[in-house]
């Protein structure tokens, strides 16, 4: 399972500086002098067992800048950013990523980028979110609620504006599809049969779609909700984008609401190729657990 978490740390937190630079210093003729940083990036110092050592999945970041450094920008390689000069990466999946750093002040820019390689993906334990949305050892199924509102669009998250489905009101062939999303991070998708096609007239089409997986992600949302991403499916005819509930949504769900019970999620609408075009509306779609 792979998951990602970001969380804002204390500058005393760190002292163990691995990667240090100059940053690059732009500068335009007539402002004010350029902006003075000293930037580093290094892992979170560990202790285990009594001995000393890294958390070699955790990077700190750090931008010791100036006082007219008015906006700070850390892109971390992975689709996540921060706003704040020092803040703390959980890399959860190996690999090399890179680190890049924008201070923005009246006398020009202060820029810098690395790289950082992780060498391992880290498991954690089946909790939380990761443990309500699987059923960890318990395998847990979701299907359409029967609510009122339960597939809704609108231009805003939340928005019923555009529609919003009455009760009960859902097909026969949407009502029998199921979705499963597993500890280990596979991603099943089972219709029984026929799927919903928004791209044709509505119509019912018949495939059959193999297994697929997922990346969640923890308070990466745009208000610090969980969300997960649905890597692309396959079916006997095609490639297709990763989705759930109605195949013109995602890839990217922001979970909303999540219980035992109920799962309510926010997606944007797409267009079949996993590319959410401008004006995209925001889909709401409830799941009770079967």
């Amino acid at each position: 399972m792979n998951l990602k978490s970001t969380s804002l740390i204390s500058a005393a937190a760190a002292f163990l500086a691995l990667t240090g630079c100059d940053p690059y210093v732009e500068t335009s003729p007539g402002l004010p002098a350029p902006p003075s940083a000293e930037i580093a990036w290094y892992f979170l110092p560990d202790t285990v067992d009594g001995v000393v050592g890294i958390d070699s999945n955790r990077v700190v970041v750090e931008a010791d800048v100036s006082d007219d450094v008015f906006i700070h920008l850390w892109d971390f390689g992975n689709g996540q950013v921060s706003n704040n000069p020092v803040d703390t990466m959980v890399y959860y999946v190996e690999g090399t990523y890179g680190i890049s750093y924008q201070g923005h002040a009246p006398g020009g820019m202060a820029y810098f980028t690395d790289s950082v390689t992780i060498e391992k993906t880290l498991e954690l334990p089946c909790e939380g979110t990761l443990a309500l949305l699987t059923g960890c050892d318990n395998p847990k199924t979701w299907k359409f609620a029967s609510d009122a509102g339960t597939i809704a669009i609108g231009p805003e998250p939340g928005s019923t504006e555009w529609y919003a489905s009455p009760a009960g009101a859902l097909v026969d062939f949407q009502y029998d599809d199921r979705w499963s999303l597993t500890e280990d991070g596979e991603f099943i998708y089972n219709n029984n049969g026929g799927t919903m096609n928004p791209f044709d007239g509505y119509i019912e089409t018949t495939m059959t779609v193999a297994p697929s997986t997922y990346t969640l992600e923890l308070q990466a949302g745009p208000n610090g909700e969980d969300l997960f991403t649905i890597n692309g499916l396959t079916t006997e005819a095609a490639e297709i984008c990763g989705w759930m509930g109605v195949w013109d949504s995602g890839p990217t769900y922001t979970i909303t609401e999540l219980t035992e019970e109920r799962l309510v999620l926010s997606a944007l609408q797409q267009g079949g190729d996993c590319i959410n075009p401008v004006g995209s509306g925001y889909f709401t779609l409830i799941f009770a657990a079967e």
